[in-house]
């Protein structure tokens, strides 16, 4: 049963190609905007794929329950899952999933590159990566933030299984020796994945089936599967990126743009004249022949023509 389907990383692309499109952005900003939008498109197709094979296959399958990328977080630190498989036998398959347009090679130390136009450059190890995931989980499932099944007054502690799931297309190049042949093994295609899961329950050997024997009696209903699952999903702590920051980018802040219209537009100075010689006259001259407006009609007069005024 599906508990939990990919997060949507619409939102994140948006913001990338908004900031793409950012006058003051740097050649280097926009490369490494560019980058990150491919490496978010590539990883969500190549989730994508592993996430249909997984859903196909287990996705109405009572006996299995399905987690799709799935943070976590404790103590201070982090991991993200791409796909989590548990079954009755409280195991648990931890898949990462990796596209490799144009394949992988590994090499007998267990280093690995992938290609870009045909020419290799060195990767980080998937299987480590995958490991950290699983050392994770070892430690959330021995703390007290998720309640793990009880029988006879013990917690029933799930067992982890590694898987690498590499697009279908993708060439995988083994070396012929390896210092770690089994890990290799867990690297599969897509397609090769319910193959893997049989070949895990049906192999035959003491250890393996001692592992069986006591995985029967650990044995657990569905609908403890579904809580185990649903647990884990309610620790999920999605990721807030904050792009600008990454990136260094800072937005010049949005100031309202100045109408002219609006603008108060400073009123000329009025040139006062005496209305008889025709002089320039003070503000307080003009003021005074206004308060006198019946010795002077109104009119505005200079000092001197004021004392020719009532002779006239």
């Amino acid at each position: 049963m599906i508990i939990k389907d990919s997060d949507n990383r619409e939102n994140d692309l948006s913001e990338l190609n908004r900031l793409l499109e950012l006058p003051q952005l740097s050649q280097e900003q926009k490369n490494q905007i560019q980058r990150e939008i491919r490496n978010i498109q590539s990883g969500l197709k190549g989730e994508k794929e592993a996430a249909y094979q997984i859903n196909f296959l287990y996705g109405n399958n009572k006996n299995w329950a399905v987690i799709h990328d799935l943070r976590l977080e404790l103590e201070g630190h982090s991991t993200q899952i791409d796909h989590l498989l548990i079954n009755r036998f409280l195991e648990i398959y931890v898949c990462e999933s990796k596209r490799f347009g144009e394949g992988i090679a590994i090499n007998e130390y267990g280093e690995f590159s992938a290609f870009y136009q045909g020419k290799p450059y060195g990767i980080a190890s998937p299987i480590e990566q995958n490991n950290r995931h699983q050392l994770f989980l070892s430690r959330l499932f021995r703390s007290d933030e998720i309640e793990l099944p009880v029988r006879m007054g013990l917690k029933m502690k799930p067992s982890l299984h590694s898987l690498i799931l590499v697009a279908n297309s993708a060439i995988i190049h083994r070396p012929k020796k390896s210092q770690n042949p089994k890990e290799l093994e867990r690297i599969i295609k897509n397609e090769q994945l319910k193959k893997r899961i049989d070949k895990d329950i049906d192999e035959i050997s003491p250890s393996a089936f001692l592992h069986q024997m006591a995985s029967m009696s650990k044995i657990v209903s569905t609908d403890t599967v579904m809580d185990l699952a649903q647990k884990l999903v309610k620790l999920h702590k999605p990721l807030q990126i904050n792009w600008k920051a990454r990136f260094g980018i800072v937005e010049p802040e949005n100031t309202p743009e100045t109408n002219p219209k609006d603008e108060t537009q400073p009123v000329p100075a009025q040139r006062l004249f005496c209305c008889s010689c025709h002089k320039t006259v003070s503000e307080n001259v003009a003021k005074f022949c206004w308060q006198n407006k019946v010795k002077f009609n109104g009119k505005v007069y200079c000092f001197t023509c004021q004392k020719t005024v009532g002779q006239k």
